[in-house]
């Protein structure tokens, strides 16, 4: 058994009749906001796949990324912890030995376990050493895909990095049909720099795109440009923020991305579709728990911002859709508040396997289910430390927030309160109410919640204390290694 993986709660298998344990897949997108799927109301996507598996299972509409960002979500997500927990407080962070991880919980109860794609868990090395299997958090089968996201091939044929991931994930569905397995694979798109095979781009005319309305509103991201320049204008920084705001303050600019954006969120569809495919002719997609997701959203032009690491719904709300027949409810839909550390526990109690002691996520299978949508009021979310691309663009500096099922807060680390919206009557988030007289009592509430939610993460709201603890206890880790 791994280091860190003693078992702990159990839920049970559901249902009293004999059957064998479910399959898990678990398959996620990088930077795909929900609000880009049909089936999430968006009128200009084309996502007849993932729109389907939402018609035959449940859709969170509260799933949301608590750290919106590569790396901090997948620590997250493998460890059901908080970064203070698992070290992963940014990307190029690796994740922390001896942490309860998914993979290694599904291997030490019969299961099979396999990655597919993207990792982005092992720190500057990955890219030069690869991820050696002492360092595969449990999964046996192991396969990344390197390289360009789209290429084009010696035969003059495009290549696109998802169908080659989603040719490794049904090679593996069908040579493991007949033992229980647990697979996670992890596409690259739509994150930008927004592309996707030629006939998939004609099905979205940039012309044609619609932008949110919320693109109107530029005064946010206008105030940090002018609180936060780049001082040094010939630095690749600088010249990356001007190159970058032409496009983001261009409709025409917007639109493009958006072209790129939608055409590879229709392509992950279509390879969505093959997995299901490949489940119903395996003969096991009954007995095969399948999730869709991603690590967190794209402004995509929203508020005149782009990339991630903002507060914004484009950014912290993320697709999360189960379909697990003859147990999840077909069509329904739940509000039950999501975040990444819920996910590794929802996983495991939902194919009535144990969740590992250390996890602080929470189990939602309850809300798979249909049965409650309570089980937390409040998530955290965050931009940990300062830096990447959002600050080139946005001039995102660090912030910490809340969010309910009905509102959003947060408060910047070198400027306090700085949004607050009521997302159900002002769902894109056009109505600025933070220090508004009238919300007063609103804005104390989510800031005690928002104390509260820290104390809760171990985290102290201070980049260059949060460095030094990290850095402390992964010299403590060393110090322990044998």
């Amino acid at each position: 058994m791994a280091a860190g993986l003693a078992l702990g709660r159990h839920m049970p298998a559901f249902g009293e009749e004999a059957r064998r344990k479910p399959n898990v897949i678990f398959v996620f997108a990088d930077q795909l906001r929900a609000s880009a799927l049909g089936c999430y109301a968006d009128n200009q996507a084309k996502t007849p796949n993932l729109d389907r598996m939402a018609s035959e299972g449940v859709r969170f509409t509260n799933a949301i990324s608590t750290w919106p960002l590569c790396s901090p979500f997948r620590a997250m997500l493998m460890t059901g912890r908080y970064p203070m927990s698992n070290g992963v407080i940014a990307n190029n962070y690796p994740v922390w030995d001896h942490q309860p991880y998914v993979g290694a919980a599904f291997k030490a109860q019969g299961y099979a376990t396999g990655y597919i794609g993207k990792w982005h868990l092992q720190g500057k090395t990955e890219g030069s050493g690869g991820v050696p299997p002492e360092r595969r958090l449990g999964f046996d089968y192991w396969a990344p895909v390197g390289g360009q996201m789209l290429v084009d091939g010696p035969d003059g044929k495009q290549i696109w990095r998802p169908d080659v991931e989603t040719d490794k994930a049904v090679e593996y569905i069908r040579a493991n049909k007949d033992e229980p397995f647990c697979l996670f694979t992890s596409w690259i798109p739509p994150h930008d720099p927004y592309v996707a095979p030629d006939e998939y781009m004609a099905m979205f005319p940039a012309g044609k795109m619609e932008l949110l309305p919320n693109a109107d509103e530029k005064d946010l991201v206008r105030i940090q440009l002018e609180k936060h320049p780049i001082e040094d204008a010939s630095s690749d920084g600088a010249k990356k923020r001007v190159e970058w705001r032409k496009r983001i303050d261009s409709d025409d600019g917007v639109r493009r991305n958006m072209q790129g954006y939608y055409a590879a969120t229709h392509g992950l569809d279509v390879c969505m579709g093959r997995i299901m495919m490949a489940l119903d002719e395996a003969g096991i997609a009954k007995d095969t728990i399948l999730v869709f997701s991603s690590d967190h959203g794209d402004m995509l032009g929203s508020h005149r911002m782009s990339h991630k690491q903002e507060p914004f719904e484009e950014s912290i709300k993320i697709p999360f859709i189960v379909r697990y027949p003859g147990r999840v409810p077909r069509g329904t839909t739940t509000d039950a508040l999501l975040s990444p550390m819920d996910i590794m526990p929802t996983l495991l109690s939902l194919a009535g396997a144990q969740i590992p002691q250390g996890v602080q996520g929470l189990s939602l299978t309850d809300a798979a289910l249909g049965k409650r949508s309570d089980q937390q009021d409040a998530l955290l979310i965050m931009k940990m430390v300062p830096g990447g691309n959002p600050w080139i663009i946005n001039a995102a500096t660090e912030w910490r927030g809340v969010r309910t099922k009905r509102h959003t807060y947060a408060r910047l680390a070198d400027g306090g309160p700085w949004v607050l919206y009521d997302n159900k009557n002002d769902p894109h988030q056009m109505k600025n109410l933070v220090n508004d007289p009238a919300h007063k009592e609103l804005q104390d509430e989510m800031e005690a919640r928002l104390q509260s939610l820290l104390e809760k993460a171990g985290d102290p709201f201070d980049t260059e204390q949060i460095e030094r603890e990290i850095a402390r206890k992964s010299q403590a880790m060393l110090d322990l290694a044998p």
